[in-house]
């Protein structure tokens, strides 16, 4: 019995898409972290699975992956694909609800179109392998509480209505010998008066400095805009000639993670090219013109990398 849902789902955690010939392809679209505010939950960066029935065209990936882990031929790894995809279809005639481990399940709706649910809580990207979702703790405001004010209420104890009576009398002694004083010295102002008194008049202006605030004018005024730099990433695309052979490493619905990939292969020393593959970025390893010398070469490279799921395209 051939391990074909384990081997799809082996090769989503590499690829963004894998195609299940004459079927449809899964699809694996990136999905920035996220805070759910009604569920109160923090979710890590996932790829969330979809399935789109229009890829049905075989591209060689996932039955060359298979030929090469179970030492078939392309044709006996060819055939029992077919068998697989046959069953899955005879069942979902049938009314039945298909699942596939790992991946997810296929069953007809009311309409008699085609379903598929992916399964829950399983995030194909690599980098967030160990980051699970939680659930984000809740906030507690502190509570403050407030003393009663002893020294309020001893005041206002202190003001009894007897000594407010006092400090009525208090107040109107006082202000009788407060203008005792006056008489006095209002007359001593007319005697200063009539005797012809003059005071120095700049002895009596204050002196007030008017600050100015010192204002440049416009030309000297100097105006910073921060420049922001954005940076285009040119990614060339190689144009795929007739009768080649590559050897493919990888395949992206996104030129960016094809570039990675490039970048990665070209760094050990591999002549990688981006090429497109239909609706793909194929990123491959190097070109061939006989499909002797393309298998040669994937021996050689599957040993230096045994993790590897190089395939090969024939244009």
């Amino acid at each position: 019995m051939h391990e074909i849902s384990k081997y799809i789902q082996d090769l989503l955690f590499v690829h963004d898409c894998v195609i299940l010939p004459g079927f449809g392809g899964f699809v694996a679209n990136y999905r920035s972290a996220r805070i759910d505010e009604n569920q109160q939950m923090f979710f890590p960066p996932s790829k969330d699975l979809g399935f789109n029935r229009n890829l049905t065209q075989n591209d060689g990936l996932l039955i060359n992956h298979l030929a090469d882990l179970e030492n078939l031929s392309y044709a006996e790894a060819e055939k029992a694909v077919m068998f697989f995809v046959e069953d899955i279809r005879v069942k979902i005639q049938r009314g039945e609800k298909v699942v596939i481990d790992g991946i997810g399940s296929f069953c007809k709706d009311r309409k008699h179109n085609l379903q598929f649910e992916p399964v829950a809580n399983l995030n194909y990207l690599v980098d967030s392998l160990g980051l699970e979702q939680f659930e984000l703790p809740k906030l507690h405001k502190p509570v403050e509480e407030r003393i009663p004010s002893i020294v309020d209420h001893q005041v206002k104890g202190f003001f009894t209505t007897k000594r407010i009576w006092y400090a009525s009398a208090a107040a109107a002694v006082l202000l009788v010998v407060a203008l005792l004083p006056l008489n006095s010295e209002r007359n001593s102002v007319l005697d200063s008066a009539s005797m012809g008194f003059t005071g120095d008049k700049n002895s009596l202006t204050e002196n007030h400095v008017q600050l100015k605030p010192q204002i440049s004018p416009p030309e000297e005024l100097v105006k910073f805009e921060p420049k922001v730099e954005k940076n285009k990433v040119a990614v060339k695309i190689s144009k795929t000639s007739k009768g080649k052979f590559y050897l493919i490493a990888g395949s992206f619905t996104t030129v960016e993670n094809a570039k990675i990939l490039q970048e990665e292969l070209i760094s050990k020393s591999y002549p990688a090219m981006i090429i497109k593959n239909k609706n793909l970025f194929s990123v491959a390893i190097n070109q061939f013109n006989t499909r002797k010398a393309v298998d040669q070469f994937k021996k050689k490279a599957i040993a230096a990398n045994p993790k590897s799921s190089y395939w090969v395209l024939k244009q």
